[in-house]
């Protein structure tokens, strides 16, 4: 039997596998080589991301005030606009809150149109607004909106709550219904009329004209679109009504039912406002009230004129008024618009006394000043008295705010009656030389405004004290320390800010100790795991 050749070989020589060419074996050791390198490059660009990212995923610093304090603050503004207040009050009681919640970082500018709000920090500032509305709110309104400062002056609540509890009194559906409204704008009219002229023969066209003003507001409040003309509208039909007839209404004087028929229509607060704010240096606030003030008074006059042009040309009025009513006429015009004002703007009813009080006090002042020198100086000291009695009265138990007592006697000052009388009387007669009609109106509102001034800054003014102006004019006594009035208050208050800033401070600095540690912690872990990197690599290669 044959045997195969190759079984004769030798071994060396048998066919067998073939061995692997060296430059293959050298091409996979490369390979290998480089496929370690990557991964230590890639572990390196993770152990370098993980010390990088503790530090950019570090949470945010909490903001130096709360969101829920901002919209507090915003919206108290914003109500406090809403009850008739200037703009410098409303931010000097924003400023006082803001420190009382110790948000010393907040910054407000108060305009009759919204309130801007500011945060400041090391980190840079944000600005907010919330814009206001110029519909004024109800005396009800006003008073739970006061109350509800005072609670937060004493308690500080949660400002969560504290906004909760305004939402809830600015949403509030008014208290008085409808024909107790109707019926408070007729009181209001006679009362008003019986003040300015007290003819018997008018009485019936105040009550006529009222009625039928007040429904057009209780009506634009439900239709937007006739609230943008109400003024041009009220004016038009009070004027159709007073000369469309004369006798029957007005007893042949139909221009005496112009301003009573009218007076829930006149923008006294706002141009007396204005007025103020631009003597106080608020330009911007006190421009655009007294341009909105006069805007509704050219409006109402365009009313008139119209009016006017659909009932063609007028027959003189007579130069006397019959049937005068006697020296009481004013006495109970002024307890009918106290009434009046209270049922149509919903006044809380413990209010009603303390509104009356503070209405006789100013309208007793008034005369008296018209008695002395004349309208400018019965409307100055009007305006004088009236706060201060408003502030008086609000320290009694169960009485109403300062703004809810002054409010009535503000408006029965009239600045924006009177300047309708001059307008009506610059398109009713054709007078082309009447601008000192307008000029006395401008000089009235004046009046009126520097009176509330004045009032308020006696009002709020602390008595003078002797101590600490000698302190200031006399030289230190040596040995002997001499009290001063306010200066521990405002040494507490220094330190309290002191403590807050230092708290802030260690604060930054427990968190830059805390981000140094990760970031050497991150270094060790890096250096670690590069080191094993090279080792692991370096037994690769092997």
């Amino acid at each position: 039997m044959d045997t195969p050749e190759s079984e004769h070989r030798p071994r060396h020589l048998r066919a067998g596998p073939r061995p692997i060419p060296i430059p293959r074996r050298m091409s996979s050791v490369m390979r290998d080589a480089a496929d370690s390198v990557d991964r230590w490059m890639l572990r390196r660009a993770a152990t370098r991301h993980a010390a990088v990212a503790p530090e950019a995923a570090d949470p945010p610093e909490e903001p130096p005030v709360s969101a829920d304090l901002l919209d507090l603050l915003r919206h108290l503004g914003v109500a406090l606009i809403s009850s008739g207040e200037t703009t410098n009050q409303v931010q000097r009681i924003l400023d006082d809150l803001a420190r009382r919640y110790d948000a010393t970082e907040v910054h407000f500018f108060v305009l009759p149109t919204g309130v801007f709000v500011r945060v400041q920090d090391s980190r840079g500032s944000a600005v907010d607004l919330l814009e206001a509305s110029v519909d004024t709110l109800r005396l009800d309104q006003i008073a739970a909106l006061y109350h509800l400062l005072d609670e937060i002056k004493r308690k500080l609540p949660p400002p969560a709550r504290a906004t909760a509890d305004l939402e809830k009194i600015l949403t509030s559906k008014p208290p008085t219904p409808v024909w107790l409204k109707l019926l408070g704008n007729v009181v209001l009219t006679i009362g008003l009329g019986l003040m300015l002229n007290p003819g018997a023969p008018a009485l019936l066209g105040y009550v006529v004209i009222g009625l039928v003003v007040q429904t057009l507001i209780i009506l634009a409040e439900r239709m937007p679109l006739l609230s943008t003309g109400l003024p041009v509208l009220a004016g038009c039909a009070a004027t159709v009504l007073a000369f469309g007839f004369p006798h029957a209404l007005g007893g042949g004087h139909p221009s005496q039912l112009l301003v009573p028929g009218v007076a829930g229509l006149l923008p006294g607060a706002a141009l007396t406002n204005g007025s103020i704010e631009l003597a106080t240096g608020s330009m911007v606030a006190g421009a655009s009230r007294t341009m909105y003030g006069l805007n509704k008074l050219f409006l109402l006059a365009f009313g008139i004129l119209i009016g006017l042009q659909l009932l063609g040309p007028q027959p003189p009025e007579p130069n006397t008024v019959a049937y005068q009513l006697g020296w009481w006429a004013p006495v109970l015009g002024v307890l009918l618009i106290g009434l009046g004002y209270s049922w149509r703007s919903s006044a809380p009813p413990n209010s009603v006394p303390w509104l009356l009080l503070v209405l006789y006090v100013a309208a007793g002042a008034q005369k008296v000043g018209v008695l002395l020198g004349g309208g400018l100086l019965g409307s100055f000291l009007g305006g004088l008295v009236a706060v201060p009695a408003a502030y008086l009265v609000q320290r009694k138990r169960n009485a109403p705010p300062t703004q809810v007592a002054f409010l009535p006697a503000f408006w029965m000052l009239v600045p924006g009656g009177i300047g309708l009388t001059g307008i009506s009387q610059l398109v009713t007669k054709s007078d082309p030389n009447g601008l000192h009609v307008l000029v006395e109106t401008t000089l009235t509102v004046a009046a009126i405004a520097l009176g509330v001034l004045v009032g308020s800054g006696v009002s709020n003014k602390r008595p003078p004290r002797i101590a600490p102006m000698l302190d200031q004019w006399l030289p230190p006594v040596t040995g002997k320390t001499v009290p001063q009035n306010g200066k521990h208050a405002e040494a507490a208050r220094h330190a309290a800010e002191t403590a807050q800033r230092a708290a802030r401070q260690a604060n930054r600095a427990a968190r830059t100790a805390q981000r140094s540690a990760e970031e050497q912690r991150s270094a060790a872990e890096e250096q670690d795991s590069g080191t094993r990197s090279n080792g692991a690599s370096e037994n690769d290669g092997s």
